[in-house]
């Protein structure tokens, strides 16, 4: 009889556990049910039910947080957190929850009205590589913004997932915006989009197609060919428009068709200018010097007489590589030319002639006047290791006395002649003080050079460009002063993190850790972060989201206290970058 009362207890007692197991079961069904069906409010009723029985629930804690972060209830949801790491047993689950919380913070972000909020939060997915990504970068692709569109698409292009192909293949027809048209040809090419192809080739023939636009689509269009067969490639040389014929000389010369350069070559007469340009670029980088046992030589020289300056100068260069003494005289007569154009065209085409321009870049040093042709000219023989002391000293020299002017990169004549230019750019409204953002690129893309040759006076022109009010731009526009793997470079900005200057300290860590991942740089970033401005707190956490240090987690953690919504969503943005590192 005693055995059998205690049989039957132990039965009672199983019964009852696994009726206890079946309702903390039944409550995380529940829950997530409501979840799914987007009843956000039921399930955080049905969580905080729960945890009244099973407090140490990870799994409906978790379902708890995240029916918050549904919400919205940022505070609830980080005070959560709180209680949930300081007990012990879940302190190796920390950092899931943190990421939890940072996703809730950023979905919360993506149904802002307000852009700087949107933009973050579109940053923040992206910079997980997850799956969840994809619906915001859709929904963006979709967004009323420009600016925020042009974003989407650029972050698209480190995916393969096929409906975002699908919706980049919709912009392609119907945005009009023309930076964000820029974007999409440029994503629709490295994505190699096959069925876009039609469309690329439409616009290259088109008239009505800006300039950037057409370089644009023939960089796309160039890119999407791994190979072309003969017949096609015939098609394209033999077309009436100019802009497929264009095509045919990028797609000789970037798949290295030298079988087909006979074929060629009675482009050099194209009624074209672009294909006379594109022709002469593509014998050049095919390093073309005879053609069926004839000098190529010949037929170069007689295109420096051309009447379209740009087919001219281009004639020359060529033929200055070729070295011929006709074509080296042809770009010093262009370069004493009364147009300013054809000056600084000129110079940068003499820049490119690599060494074969030396000796007449180091005279017209000593002797020209105009900014841009000085500059084109010692980038050309700092590219040579040649007359450096001198080409640096006038680099230097036209920074520091540099006025207000704006400043920017002419490619639109040859894409293989990069020159300094006074700017021409306009204004974007999706883009604030768009002429200043480039014009402060090309000061970066200077002042790298001068930090790479080891200028003496280098730190000093740093320091007064990390001084300026106006500076601000972190990631792309500061990676130009600093290349990757230059140590020299990196050291040189290292010294300034002892400068007295309060600001040029903060300015001088922002760029070792938006370019360099330098963690040395994140003490002096989470130091002056409660003590500066709000727009200064974000660059900030940009800079420690690029170093990418899970040091850095609580002290992200506790800016996702922040009152300010726009640094909660930049903080959860660092927050996965450290977390996923």
């Amino acid at each position: 009889m005693a055995l059998r009362k205690i049989a039957l207890s132990f039965t009672f007692f199983l019964i009852a556990s696994l009726n206890a197991q079946q309702s903390e079961q039944t409550f995380l069904r529940r829950t997530n049910d409501h979840l799914l069906l987007k009843d956000f409010h039921s399930a955080v009723r049905e969580a905080k039910q729960a945890l009244l029985s099973y407090p140490n629930s990870l799994a409906l804690r978790s379902l708890y947080l995240r029916a918050l972060c549904e919400i919205g209830d940022e505070q609830q949801a980080f005070s959560q957190i709180k209680k949930i790491v300081s007990d012990s047993q879940f302190k190796e689950d920390e950092k899931s929850l943190y990421e939890l919380l940072a996703w809730g913070v950023l979905t919360k972000g993506e149904n802002s009205s307000l852009l700087m909020i949107r933009l973050y939060s579109l940053l923040g997915a992206a910079f997980t590589q997850d799956a969840r990504a994809i619906p915001v970068l859709i929904r963006e692709l979709r967004s009323s913004n420009a600016f925020l569109r042009s974003l989407a698409v650029k972050i698209s292009m480190n995916y393969g997932d096929s409906s975002l192909k699908d919706e980049l293949f919709r912009l392609l027809h119907e945005e009009k915006v023309w930076f964000v048209r820029l974007e999409v040809i440029q994503a629709i090419g490295q994505l190699g989009i096959s069925k876009a192809l039609p469309i690329l080739k439409e616009m290259l023939s088109s008239p009505k197609t800006q300039a950037e636009e057409k370089a644009a689509v023939l960089i796309s269009l160039v890119s999407m060919y791994d190979r072309i067969d003969d017949k096609e490639l015939q098609l394209l040389l033999r077309s009436d428009r100019a802009g497929l014929r264009e095509l045919a000389c990028d797609l000789i010369a970037h798949l290295e068709r030298r079988e087909n350069i006979g074929d060629m070559l009675s482009l050099l007469s194209d009624p074209s200018p672009s294909v006379r340009i594109s022709c002469l670029n593509a014998l050049a980088l095919l390093s073309v010097k005879e053609i069926d046992g004839m000098p190529l030589l010949a037929k170069v020289e007689k295109m420096i007489k051309d009447p379209i300056p740009e087919v001219s100068i281009t004639a020359s260069w060529l033929a200055t590589i070729l070295s011929s003494s006709q074509g080296l005289q042809s770009l010093q007569d262009w370069i004493h030319h009364d147009n300013p154009e054809w000056k600084r065209l000129a110079s940068a085409a003499l820049a490119a002639t690599g060494s074969h321009g030396v000796d007449l870049s180091s005279k017209l040093l000593k002797t020209e006047d105009d900014i841009f042709v000085l500059v084109n000219l010692s980038l050309g023989l700092i590219g040579q290791r040649k007359e450096v002391s001198k080409s640096s000293k006038t680099l230097f020299d036209i920074l520091k006395a540099r006025g207000h002017e704006l400043w920017m990169w002419e490619t639109n004549y040859n894409p293989l002649f990069k020159s300094l230019a006074p700017s021409r750019i306009r204004h974007i409204d999706q883009i604030p003080r768009y002429p200043q953002v480039v014009d402060q690129h090309v000061k970066l893309d200077l002042l790298s050079i001068l930090s790479i040759v080891g200028h003496p006076n280098a730190l000093e022109v740093i320091k007064g460009f990390l001084s300026e009010k106006s500076w601000g731009i972190i990631g792309a526009a500061a990676s130009t002063l600093i290349y990757e793997g230059d140590d020299q470079a990196m050291d040189l900005v290292r010294k300034l993190l002892d400068d007295p200057d309060e600001k040029i300290k903060i300015q001088a860590a922002l760029i070792l850790a938006a370019v360099g991942s330098d963690s040395s740089a994140i003490q002096i970033l989470q130091s002056a972060y409660p003590q500066v401005d709000r727009e200064m707190k974000m660059y900030i956490l940009e800079a420690i989201a690029h170093i990418g240090d899970q040091r850095s987690i609580p002290f992200l953690v506790t800016v996702l206290d922040e009152p300010f919504q726009v640094l909660r969503v930049v903080a959860a943005s660092a927050l996965i970058k450290c977390i996923y590192h």
